[in-house]
């Protein structure tokens, strides 16, 4: 056990009350580590209160059938007698209900790389596959008696889905070395990747319609769609994302982008992905930031998308130059 994970440690010792926090657009990887530390402390300290923060106002088709969303609203005197935990998030920004600045202390783990500081006390492993890998890893180090079944599947579900089903470089030895322990646990895992992949003909549909509006340059190995305001709805899909996704294995791409009309802040949102090019720094030019090859990114208008393809292609180019006086 680590510095950290100690001073972690002894700060949940001290509280009864604990507040967890997720960031907007919550994936496996983040509401699997609130579940499962609620659940862990929950079990380990009966007495203790804990609860997981805007789940009320939170889109239920984030659920996927596996967490059970509480629709109690968690008051902000509560959150002045609390112990802060913010799980999977890389700046305070993108903190889902934005209200952990009420909370007495504030700890954070997270796998991202840093780019802020905004907690006493951080835990920040960026070589982690996950946030689920960091607070698994700090279960097992504390007490492994608690790691009941229901908490292995969250943790696994994190893990599986931001290693990309353990594809990405993020996976390492002690990724698998933690998913060893988790199966011990034997949770029903076909019943976690039906949670996880099955999905309906509409949506199968609506990812054949966004890789048709693709724009590729094949110079720069890079492609893009823009999906309309109307097209969540002309196909009748209720949780807006990026979708981007859909572009992860095609071939003559070496980055990849989606831009989609996020209407519960009125803004154009995007995700960019690569497969070897740092692009998180174009990201963080764009009100954004995230993984070095998995990054999101808001824009103030539409039109602001052109400037940012500028910037990409521009970026795309040097490297490329890069690489070519490397080679000569």
């Amino acid at each position: 056990m680590n510095y950290i994970e100690k001073q972690i440690i002894q700060k949940i010792n001290e509280y009864e009350k604990i507040s967890l926090f997720f960031h907007e657009i919550p994936d496996f990887d983040a509401l699997g580590s609130c579940f499962a530390l609620k659940l862990y402390l929950n079990d380990k300290f009966p007495d203790k209160q804990v609860e997981i923060i805007g789940l009320d106002i939170l889109n239920s088709n984030f659920s996927k059938n596996l967490f059970i969303f509480e629709p109690k609203h968690i008051s902000n005197e509560y959150l002045k007698n609390s112990l802060g935990i913010i799980l999977d998030t890389a700046n305070s920004m993108r903190v889902w209900s934005n209200r952990q600045a009420n909370c007495k202390e504030l700890i954070r783990i997270d796998h991202h790389p840093l780019v802020e500081t905004f907690c006493d006390i951080e835990f920040i492993d960026d070589k982690a596959s996950s946030t689920c890998e960091l607070v698994g890893m700090l279960m097992f180090n504390w007490d492994k008696t608690y790691v009941s079944a229901p908490v292995a599947a969250y943790l696994y579900a994190g893990i599986l889905t931001d290693t990309g089903r353990f594809l990405y470089s993020s996976t390492r030895s002690e990724t698998f070395e933690l998913c060893a322990k988790l199966l011990e646990k034997k949770f029903d895992r076909d019943t976690l990747y039906r949670s996880i992949y099955l999905k309906s003909l509409k949506q199968s549909k609506f990812e054949s319609y966004i890789v048709s509006r693709i724009q590729i340059n094949k110079d720069l190995k890079f492609g893009y769609a823009i999906i309309p305001r109307n097209a969540f709805d002309k196909f009748d899909i209720d949780l807006r994302i990026s979708m981007v996704h859909v572009f992860n294995n095609i071939r003559e791409l070496e980055v990849w982008m989606t831009i989609y009309y996020d209407d519960t802040i009125n803004k154009w949102r995007g995700s960019l992905r690569s497969h070897k090019l740092p692009i998180n720094i174009i990201a963080e030019k764009y009100s954004g930031g995230g993984h070095v090859h998995a990054a999101g990114f808001t824009l103030e208008r539409k039109s602001d998308y052109k400037r940012l393809i500028a910037d990409l292609s521009k970026y795309i180019i040097s490297k490329q130059k890069e690489d070519i006086g490397e080679d000569e």
